[in-house]
């Protein structure tokens, strides 16, 4: 592949006391196909052994430009970071802890003709690198990305992103709470700007430090830490989207959710809300299995659901 005849790709990078895994992931960056590259890499103020590794790569790496922070982010804002460093045409999100396919940023900037993001699917491999049999994205994914449908539930993950620097700089600054990636899925579809690629181009880490793995239970409560976590994410991201969608005049639609995570309605108001999901389930949450209006299992599903978000409000409210 010649370098001159393909834009610029930056891989921003985000370290944190990540010298367990980081070897693996900085060699998957370095043998890509895709050659004209530079690897952005900001450390969080690691305390381990992450910036002697970081140093001694860079002197054998001349792609590679090390930035050091004085003191702690936090990931949203050093990706922000990281992405207003880079150069390239097209920016490639990159965590510490996963292994690159040796194709991907190939394949990514190839499939993502007109659109301002592309993202793709994982495998999912443990503490040893070894598959457990598991993909990020089980069901397929719909074929027209509607922002309504990641109100609730993401599914871009930041991690496979490819995005055109001229658009990804329209997400910035990035919410000071909540995910960055959840913010560029929920952009990028409002915008029409969103395509997925339906291949596997990472190995997703899962460990003890990842947030996926992140299960432990709370002593007064029969919902897990990682449930309450989940819950207390959606609400600020709905509260950003929210204030997004107000200053475009469409701000009907999230009326419900918002009233849902963070109304106190009577019986009527609840009613309308539940019929609301019901109708809508297919829009609301399209990583489930897709049903048609009169369905005993979207009826469960959405109580399921219902119950677990009024139960995650009691609980967040007599812990706070």
């Amino acid at each position: 592949m010649n370098n001159s005849n393909f834009p610029l790709v930056s891989i921003v990078m985000c370290t944190y006391n990540g010298e367990k895994y980081l070897i693996d992931q900085l060699n998957s960056l370095l043998t890509q196909t895709y050659k004209n590259i530079e690897i952005v890499i900001v450390d969080d103020h690691s305390t381990d052994n992450t910036r002697s590794i970081l140093l001694s790569y860079q002197k054998r790496y001349p792609s590679i430009k090390l930035f050091f922070n004085k003191e702690n982010l936090g990931f949203n804002k050093n990706f922000e970071k990281s992405i207003r460093l880079s150069k390239g045409e097209y920016i490639s999100i990159c965590d510490q802890d996963d292994i690159w396919y040796s194709n991907k940023l190939e394949r990514l900037q190839l499939e993502i003709g007109n659109k301002g993001v592309i993202f793709s699917n994982s495998r999912l491999i443990n503490e040893k690198g070894e598959p457990i049999g598991k993909l990020l994205l089980e069901q397929p994914m719909i074929e027209k990305f509607d922002y309504k449908s990641i109100l609730i539930n993401n599914y871009v993950t930041g991690h496979t992103i490819l995005a055109k620097r001229i658009f990804l700089e329209k997400t910035l600054p990035f919410p000071e709470h909540g995910y960055y990636d959840w913010w560029i899925g929920f952009v990028s579809s409002y915008y029409n700007e969103l395509i997925y690629l339906d291949e596997v181009t990472t190995d997703y880490r899962i460990h003890r430090n990842s947030v996926v793995h992140k299960e432990v239970f709370l002593s007064d409560s029969d919902l897990s830490a990682l449930e309450i976590m989940d819950y207390k994410s959606t609400k600020n991201q709905l509260q950003y989207f929210y204030n997004f969608l107000t200053l475009k005049g469409e701000e009907s639609f999230i009326n419900h959710l918002m009233d849902l995570y963070l109304g106190e309605k009577g019986f009527f108001s609840r009613t309308l809300n539940l019929f609301f999901f019901f109708n809508h389930y297919n829009i609301l949450f399209p990583l489930q299995k897709r049903r048609k209006f009169l369905s005993k299992g979207k009826f469960l599903f959405i109580k399921e659901y219902w119950n677990k978000i009024n139960k995650c409000k009691q609980t967040t409210a007599s812990i706070n």
